[in-house]
């Protein structure tokens, strides 16, 4: 629900808390007045009964954000009509239009202040001429107190109210923060983000001389599984990709996704080789991956391993000595881990690629073949 259709249920409270207590101290002024039950029903119903008719009438617009400015415009009408009601006691006067204003500003319903003042005038006008009201300029004693509860309880919750949407409002930002900060489908760091950690750790070897590795895994096959099985899988498989990975990091490594199906690794505090088991864990986690819809599905991924050093400008310059290792990765067959730094590679695995598993041969399919090489001989 958007700010502008959820305008009338934050405006309800306060306006009907305002009303209340503000119906209170016109109450409190036409008791020093002579009786008119006319004029104690337009109190009480503007005060008790109005704020929960705007709210209906809000609630069942298709726009409540223009029926809650037709509701403000009736709200000024009523409280021009209470402040001729109350003689332009000038305190009382002077203290609900602070607080209507107030609120107002905390609805969000600050526009169009010209049309407000308007209606504001002329509830003053219309009850003007209806009872040719006296000034009476001091408040008495009982006027005076019947303020306290609109100054200090309406105050009070407007303030509450006003805590409580700033805190709403830090945890919506947190969130957005959040979601800038990871990718949605595999659950690791965006790009930007991780390319910003990145940049820090280089900066920091460079100062510090700290050891960080930077791996560049990239999915084998992987635009086989989007052609013979769909994206929906695809999609699947590569949320299964991130929790493989994130589930082999340590606690101060740092996954992203660089591309489609491809992904970084930031391991800072490790050497090369501490970087390659990491490595290493990576890939076996990602043959173990499954589909249950799908169990001839494997998959498998080419990891290409580099350190820092210092020769490296830029974060550029380090994922292409990284990337260097993942072609040698993939020219040696795919689905190992090659460190481009002592170009060492890991131990030559069976596994398959990411596609589906050939059929097993049969033994007639072995007998015919034995008999053609025979021919062929």
């Amino acid at each position: 629900m958007t700010l502008h259709q959820d305008v009338h249920r934050r405006t309800y409270p306060l306006r009907a808390s305002y009303m209340a207590l503000g119906g209170l101290v016109v109450a409190a002024c036409l008791a020093y007045q002579p009786a008119n039950m006319a004029w104690w029903a337009f109190t009480a119903v503007s005060a008790l009964v109005w704020p929960h008719i705007a709210f209906l009438h809000s609630g069942r617009q298709r726009d409540p954000f223009h029926a809650e400015y037709v509701n403000s415009l009736l709200d000024a009408l009523i409280v021009g009509s209470w402040l001729a009601l109350m003689h332009w006691s000038l305190l009382p006067s002077l203290c609900i239009l602070a607080i209507g204003v107030a609120d107002r500003f905390y609805t969000g319903l600050r526009r169009r202040w010209l049309s407000t003042l308007g209606a504001l005038l002329g509830g003053m006008l219309l009850m003007s001429l209806c009872i040719q009201p006296e000034p009476q300029w001091d408040a008495p004693l009982g006027v005076q107190l019947s303020l306290l509860p609109l100054v200090i309880l309406h105050s009070a919750y407007a303030s509450w109210s006003t805590r409580r949407m700033l805190k709403t409002l830090a945890r919506q930002n947190l969130q957005l923060k959040q979601l800038g900060r990871v990718d949605p489908l595999t659950t690791v760091y965006s790009r930007d983000y991780w390319w910003k950690k990145a940049r820090a750790a280089l900066r920091q070897h460079h100062l510090s001389k700290e050891h960080t590795c930077l791996l560049v895994i990239d999915i084998d096959h992987f635009k086989r599984v989007n052609d013979m099985y769909g994206h929906i899988v695809g999609d699947e498989v590569l949320k299964l990709i991130g929790l493989a990975i994130r589930q082999c990091l340590r606690s101060h490594d740092i996954a992203g996704r660089y591309g489609g199906d491809e992904f970084t690794v930031l391991c800072k505090h490790a050497k090369a080789e501490d970087a390659y088991f990491v490595a290493l864990r990576i890939r076996d986690k990602l043959a173990q991956i499954r589909i249950r819809e799908h169990p001839e599905l494997r998959v498998s991924g080419s990891i290409g391993v580099a350190a820092a050093d210092s020769s490296f400008n830029s974060v550029a310059e380090w994922i292409k000595a990284a990337d260097s290792a993942l072609y040698s990765a993939k020219d040696a067959g795919r689905d190992q881990v090659i460190d481009a730094t002592d170009g060492k590679n890991s131990t030559l695995r069976t596994s398959p690629a990411t596609m589906p598993s050939p059929p097993e041969r049969t033994l007639v399919q072995t007998d015919a073949a034995a008999d053609l090489e025979r021919a062929d001989g």
